[in-house]
């Protein structure tokens, strides 16, 4: 490439808006996390498979979220949002345990999980519809889950966690509190998008996204990123192995 295409080149990505230019950062970086492959490392336990796997949740929404950045619609992006602050605030809790805690704490969202499937299969039957799923499977799966206590109040409750964590996301939470507002079929998510003009009239609207340029994004993917990092080390994995997501991440 000439040095006056690429200064063309330079000088047309600048003049994009903001959130443009980071959208297409979120989306290589997110494309570049879930593009590592960890299959030569065998499977150690349960907390491992949750940690990494909500690493690449992130990620995935990551690329949904930057995707409708491009198309100028993240005004409807709050699900991914949400999701993507709880996986922050998920991850923090669990670094934040013992192993044996953090183990046990794996187990116990599965096991709230299964209780889930399980209502909703009972629903569906009781419904009238046929199920082809094999529930006794999934109940003789044996998993070292905490029944009651701290443990289970936080595997199960969002706000236990974020109260528990030796580092308070506070501002994390707050975003996840405003972005629930929105991830529901609620009367605020209605008047965003149908507000009345000076009381008489009906009018067109969207919600505002609380990071229009996708800049506490980048800083989300970090934290996911290295918190997940952390935690596979603490819990075996060689740093190589581990730090494959860092560089993958801030090497797009």
């Amino acid at each position: 490439m000439s040095g006056s295409r690429a200064r063309k080149e330079r000088q047309a990505r600048r003049s994009l808006p903001l959130r443009f230019v980071n959208a297409d950062a979120v989306y290589r970086s997110a494309d570049a996390v879930l593009g590592v492959d960890l299959s030569d490392h065998k499977f150690r336990n349960r907390a491992v498979q949750v940690v990494t796997g909500l690493c690449r949740a992130g990620f995935a929404q990551s690329k949904v979220i930057a995707t409708l950045a491009r198309a100028d619609l993240l005004s409807a992006a709050a699900p991914n949002r949400r999701l993507m602050d709880e996986i922050v605030l998920r991850l923090n809790w669990l670094e934040g345990l013992t192993r044996d805690e953090r183990r046990k704490a794996a187990d116990t969202m599965l096991a709230k999980d299964r209780t889930d499937t399980n209502k909703l299969i009972e629903y569906l039957r009781g419904d009238g519809h046929e199920v082809d799923f094999d529930v006794e499977e999934m109940n003789a799966f044996e998993l070292d889950d905490a029944t009651k206590g701290a443990i289970h109040q936080q595997a199960t409750k969002l706000r236990a966690a974020v109260e528990a964590s030796g580092v308070k996301p506070g501002t994390i939470y707050s975003m996840w509190l405003e972005e629930t507002k929105f991830a529901h079929a609620s009367g605020g998510l209605a008047g965003k998008y149908a507000p009345t003009h000076d009381d008489i009239h009906m009018s067109n609207g969207t919600p505002s996204p609380m990071d229009p340029d996708l800049e506490a994004h980048r800083i989300l993917q970090t934290i996911i990123v290295m918190t997940t990092c952390r935690i596979l080390v603490e819990e075996g994995f060689p740093e190589e192995t581990a730090n494959r997501l860092a560089v993958a991440f801030f090497g797009e």
